[in-house]
């Protein structure tokens, strides 16, 4: 079993913050579509609760593989990924409405916009982000 470096549980909490304090904005976009799309329809609890997991374990993976993307566009799949699961299990339910079609095109921009702006500056700053790539240089030397 591979052992959790430092840095990887610094990405993991470090992504888990991130979603853990932007976390009241789906329950508030729920709220804004069940008022003004779905009015007295019942609709089910989608698990927000999970996101900062979700975007922890995806920051680790991150800082585990460094892959040769920019951070943004490694968040914008987390987005797309989300925003599919989200309106598969709406259809699920038979609780899917056209707005939530919606968050395909939505979600990932705006995952990328925190992403690229929020949590690659605090792997960077913290000194999560670049360690591998360094490494692997010098090794080149």
């Amino acid at each position: 079993m591979r052992r959790l470096r430092r840095r990887e549980l610094l990405a993991y909490l470090i992504g888990a913050g991130v979603a853990g304090t932007i976390l009241v904005v789906p329950f508030v976009l729920r709220d804004a579509a069940l008022r003004f799309f779905l009015p007295g329809r019942t609709v089910p609890m989608v698990p927000f609760f999970l996101l900062p997991v979700l975007w922890g374990f995806w920051n680790l993976l991150w800082a585990r593989r460094q892959p040769r993307m920019d951070i943004g566009t490694w968040g914008a799949m987390l987005g797309l990924a989300a925003s599919l699961i989200v309106n598969l299990y709406l259809r699920s339910r038979n609780a899917w409405f056209a707005g939530a079609a919606l968050l395909v095109a939505f979600l990932p921009v705006v995952y990328y916009l925190v992403w690229h702006l929020v949590v690659g500056p605090l792997n960077e700053g913290l000194g999560v982000e670049g360690e591998r790539t360094r490494a692997m240089e010098a090794s080149r030397s």
